[in-house]
């Protein structure tokens, strides 16, 4: 009982104890609260699940929110993406009084972000409870300030690494505090060997103290720019501009900036533009003429006088003048304008003028301004006294001379013109521009026009006979391409009445300076009797030519009959044969079909010897064809071979294979080819047997030309009658025309060929060949 009694009076103490604590409790919290909410530091309580147990204003405020809406809830809530930092800040609080600090990001409840400092301290009450006590520093202007300073302290290091120029900074120990990486480049120092260095031992004694008063001025406060020579490591040598700038803090020089830039570029130009400066001086002091240097409102800027006596004012009293004050006004007033017109539309002006001496004699000037800037033009003003005085007594000259020759002229003129008349010669002129056309007396006449009537290219193309006009077109299509300084043609012309003119026409077009073709100037003659003649002798030509084959027909007559006896002779043999086995009992029908075929094959060869005979005398012109050479010349020789033989002359042949056809007549050919033959028999009649050989040959010669060749072994043709043989009536026979060669000569040219004759190549002093060349079918070629 007494335990029990002890034990509830223990009891009562504690309570009594834990009721004061209590009490206390609640009194300092009230205190602590009060305390908190009177701070102007933002502070927070957490309890051990990491939930506000306390807040002060100061952080509802820093956080937008109230102190009831913060209490219970966690601070994770308003930590922008730096959770695991305060975490781990958090977690590293061992021991009661410890403190930690980190810098996290918080989200009001508005949305802004807010840079916060927090000093976090471990709080445990009674060694039972333990909370977490944070302090909150707004920090958000102060980082602000240190990004600024760092990111104008990068952008000046940026700038000094990337300006083309060296930059340091010295102290007034001339200590170098900074330097840009340049310096590597000139003095072979990194940026950190530059810190440090004295700049005496960076300049050498020499150049410091050359740059010595430089220095001592810029410490006194004085910048300083001076240019000098600096040697770099690799042994170049550059121009330099340095300049030293004072670094003053309340008025005291705490150092100097050093900025020294590389002019070497700037110097060589110097130089080089002061040597052209030089040149062009020397040039202008070459000139004999006045050079002026003139502003718009007619001031002289500058002038060059070579001759002191030209000017009545020097050089220098001249600057202070103006154009009106030295020249006439109305010589003034060209210069005035010339002036405004030359930096108006900034090209040259040209003009002249004349002064008048005191002695009354007149001087000439030539003046040429150009636009030197917006403002000024350069006059060059030459004295052209003299040039003009022998310019105007070479003219008068001229004028004399002209005069002269233009009587000269028209003397000529008429002279020609009455040549003309004489020589039925026709001239004319089309302006190509105008179309306009001009034609003489005589002109007009071949053709068959009135004086007064106006002409036309399209009335005179109409007097052109058509088959003319196509020539005429395709010879002047194409005369703009070719330039060509003349062109010729023969055409006909179709009169009124119907009758045809043969004119001979010569042109040739003119061009301008530009080459553009201007006009055309020609002549006409008219050739109609020259060309009546013509077509006379080739129709006596013809005849001539009937007359030698009727004549060659007496001579072949022989042959003639010993072709046509072979072919009788076998009709005759076979027929006889045909009547004895027609008597026969046992008739054999197959036998004697083929005596009967034997006697048509015969009858058919004698046919066709008769018509190669009459073709080859017919008077009648025959026309071009395709001819095989070979093929003519194996008929000729099939012609010719019995009258050879029964002269004991033998005929050989060496054809070339493959030969290309030729255009011509084939008769005439055949003609040629047979009188040759002929001729060579002759000469061949009265030598040996072994010399009584004939040889035709055929071939291709390298300019694509077909040739035949009639060989003898005779005693050739001397050297003197090689031209004369072709002449007509030449002759070395007794009873020969002396028309043969002749004819065959202008038969092989008519075919567009050539024929001579010359002694055997193969048998030197004996024998002659007689050869033709003859052009090959162009259309079967291409």
């Amino acid at each position: 009982m007494q335990n029990l009694i002890y034990q509830i009076k223990q009891l009562e103490q504690e309570n009594a104890e834990l009721r004061r604590a209590q009490t206390s409790t609640q009194t300092n919290q009230a205190y602590f609260e009060y305390f908190s909410q009177q701070l102007k530091t933002a502070c927070i309580i957490l309890n051990e699940h990491g939930l506000i147990l306390h807040a002060n204003q100061s952080v509802a405020d820093l956080l937008g929110t109230s102190i009831e809406t913060l209490l219970g809830i966690p601070l994770d809530a308003f930590i922008f993406e730096d959770q695991s930092i305060f975490a781990a800040q958090v977690a590293g609080l061992f021991e009661p009084g410890r403190e930690s600090t980190c810098d996290i990001r918080v989200k009001g409840t508005d949305g802004k972000l807010t840079l916060l400092r927090l000093a976090i301290v471990l709080i445990q009450i009674n060694d039972r409870q333990t909370y977490v006590g944070i302090q909150f520093s707004d920090i958000s202007r102060q980082q602000g300030k240190q990004n600024s300073v760092a990111t104008e302290e990068h952008f000046t290091n940026m700038v000094a690494e990337n300006v083309p120029a060296l930059v340091a900074y010295w102290n007034t120990g001339l200590r170098c505090t900074y330097a840009n990486s340049q310096y590597l480049n000139w003095f072979g120092r990194s940026t950190a060997q530059m810190c440090g260095i004295h700049m005496e031992e960076l300049l050498g004694k020499e150049l410091f103290a050359k740059n010595f008063q430089y220095i001592k001025a810029v410490l006194n406060g004085v910048d300083q720019q001076f240019e000098r020579t600096l040697t770099k490591t690799n042994g170049e040598i550059s121009y330099a501009w340095a300049q030293y700038i004072a670094h003053k803090i309340d008025g005291v020089v705490q150092g100097f900036f050093v900025l020294v830039t590389d002019i070497s570029s700037l110097k060589h130009a110097q130089n080089a533009l002061s040597e052209i400066e030089t040149k062009n001086r020397a040039l202008v002091n070459a000139i004999p003429d006045l050079i002026f240097l003139i502003d718009r409102h007619g001031q002289y800027l500058e002038a060059h006088i070579p001759d002191t006596g030209k000017m009545p004012q020097s050089r220098e009293e001249l600057l202070k003048l103006k154009v009106s004050d030295v020249l006439p006004h109305k010589i003034a007033t060209l210069y005035l304008d010339a002036i405004k017109q030359a930096l108006d539309s900034g090209k040259l002006q040209e003009f002249r003028y004349a002064v008048t001496q005191k002695d009354r004699s007149e001087m000439q000037f030539e003046v040429r301004l150009t636009p030197c800037n917006y403002d000024s033009v350069i006059a060059i003003i030459r004295d052209i006294t003299e040039s003009e005085r022998e310019r105007r007594e070479h003219e008068l000259q001229l004028s004399d001379r002209l005069q002269v020759r233009e009587n000269d002229v028209r003397a000529i003129q008429l002279s020609l013109t009455m040549a003309n008349d004489i020589a039925n010669i026709g001239t004319w002129i089309r302006d190509l521009r105008t179309e306009e056309l001009w034609a003489s007396t005589e002109w007009r006449r071949l053709f068959g026009y009135r004086q007064d009537e106006a002409l036309s290219l399209d009335m005179v193309i109409e007097r052109i006979h058509p088959a003319d006009r196509r020539h005429l077109k395709n010879i002047t299509s194409d005369y703009v391409n070719n330039r060509q300084p003349r062109f010729q043609a023969e055409i006909r012309v179709v009169l009124p009445d119907l009758t045809e003119r043969w004119l001979a026409v010569v042109w040739q077009i003119e061009f301008d300076e530009s080459d553009v073709p201007l006009l055309t100037r020609g002549v006409a003659v008219d050739i109609s009797m020259r060309k009546r003649v013509e077509l006379e002798l080739v129709q006596k030509r013809i005849e001539v030519m009937h007359l030698a084959r009727v004549a060659t027909m007496g001579e072949l007559s022989g042959a003639l009959a010993h072709e046509l006896n072979q072919p009788l002779t076998a009709i005759l043999s076979n027929a006889q044969a045909a009547q004895r086995f027609l008597v026969r009992p046992d008739l054999d029908i197959q036998e004697i079909a083929e005596i009967l075929q034997d006697i048509v094959d015969e009858d058919k060869r004698a046919g066709e010897i008769i018509r190669r005979l009459r073709r080859l005398f017919e008077k009648q012109s025959h026309e071009n064809q395709t001819v095989d050479v070979n093929q003519l010349a194996l008929e000729a020789i099939r012609i010719m071979r019995n009258d050879m033989i029964n002269q004991g002359i033998t005929l050989l042949s060496e054809l070339q294979d493959d030969l290309p056809t030729i255009i011509a007549d084939p008769v005439q050919l055949q003609q040629v080819l047979i009188n040759l033959i002929m001729n060579a028999g002759e000469v061949i009649t009265g030598l040996d047997s072994n010399q009584r050989i004939i040889e035709i040959n055929t071939q291709l010669t390298q300019d694509n030309r077909v040739e035949v060749s009639v060989n003898d072994y005779g005693p050739g043709v001397p050297e003197v009658l090689r031209s004369k043989i072709f002449e007509a009536f030449y002759t070395s026979k007794e009873n020969g025309m002396g028309l043969g060669l002749s004819i065959c000569k202008s038969i092989i040219e008519a075919n567009g060929g050539q024929l001579w004759c010359e002694n055997h190549s193969s048998h030197p002093s004996t024998g002659a060949s007689f050869r033709f060349r003859l052009p090959i079918n162009q259309e079967l070629t291409s």
